[in-house]
């Protein structure tokens, strides 16, 4: 687990700095979490992941304040002994969609930080929803990420910082290089992923 302290230390090494500046910290906490979001958003993270029970009334379901919907969203329910999935359609697909097609949506509330899952389908009571986290906020001093590599969010910010420094700086190849990294943690990441079970359908096996 990585804390901010430990993303400001590493940055501060690569702007060629023996140590953290207290007069600049503020804004490059700010910078660190904006590339740490941006690393949480770019790829579906194993270990960003998380599983909720969720109660279904009337067909509505409040999902986790945790939740980010820049994801890819599970949702199973357990019909008489039965684990099934409930398809995530598109919102607008709401008027399409009817009682029994084993089907859910997504819709923010008008507060904006609210979202619920939805359904018609009416013998559905509980599911399981497996969702993507959104990033930890680094300002409280006990959050940290279980993101693995400090370097590259450290990359990240650095390529800020510069622009901070220098508006009209060109930070391209900062930016290249920041994504490499991120790319390559992701195969990283990626290679420890564990097997998937194999699933039946339509009469033919493989992975789905």
């Amino acid at each position: 687990m990585y804390y901010q302290t430990d993303f400001l230390t590493t940055l501060a090494y690569l702007m060629g700095e023996r140590s953290v500046n207290s007069t600049t910290s503020a804004p490059r906490a700010d910078f660190i979490q904006m590339s740490l979001n941006y690393a949480y958003k770019a790829y579906p993270w194993r270990f960003a992941r998380a599983n909720a029970t969720l109660s279904v009334v009337s067909g509505v379901a409040t999902l986790p304040t945790t939740y980010d919907d820049n994801h890819a969203i599970k949702v199973k329910f357990d019909n008489g002994g039965i684990v099934e999935d409930l398809v995530p359609y598109d919102a607008d697909d709401e008027d399409e969609l009817n009682d029994g097609d084993r089907a859910a949506w997504i819709e923010v509330l008008d507060d904006g930080v609210t979202y619920v899952l939805k359904t018609k389908d009416t013998d559905v009571s509980t599911v399981r929803f497996r969702y993507q986290t959104k990033t930890p906020n680094l300002a409280t001093a006990s959050v940290g990420t279980p993101y693995f590599n400090k370097r590259t969010i450290a990359l990240g910010a650095r390529r800020d910082v510069k622009l901070g420094q220098n508006p009209d700086a060109d930070i391209s190849q900062d930016q290249a290089i920041f994504e490499r990294e991120l790319a390559k943690d992701f195969a990283a990441h990626q290679v420890q992923a564990p097997r998937k079970k194999r699933r039946t359908l339509a009469n033919r096996t493989g992975e789905f």
